[in-house]
């Protein structure tokens, strides 16, 4: 008596998770159309004509912000490297 409550136990969780599984495959795919493919191409043509050229002086101060965020997180690394190698043998 017991072996069939099991295995009607086991097959209720069988179906709990493939119904779970399931809700995850449900998932909608945007449509595509000519007009969302034109409106995509607007959007990116629109960005396109407001951009421009940094300047020199834009382009220095971006490199070296992004220089010293390469270098603080290298000093982090090697910090944490020290304290492992030396201090938690």
């Amino acid at each position: 008596m017991n072996t069939l409550a099991d295995e009607k136990n086991t097959n209720n969780k069988k179906t709990e998770k493939t119904t779970a599984s399931s809700a995850v495959g449900n998932v909608k795919m945007p449509e595509v159309s000519k007009q969302s493919i034109s409106e995509f191409f607007r959007k990116y043509l629109r960005v396109l004509k407001l951009a421009r050229r940094p300047t020199k002086d834009e382009f220095f101060k971006i490199s070296a912000v992004s220089a010293a965020g390469i270098a603080v997180i290298g000093v982090l690394g090697f910090i944490i490297y020290l304290v492992f190698h030396y201090l938690l043998p």
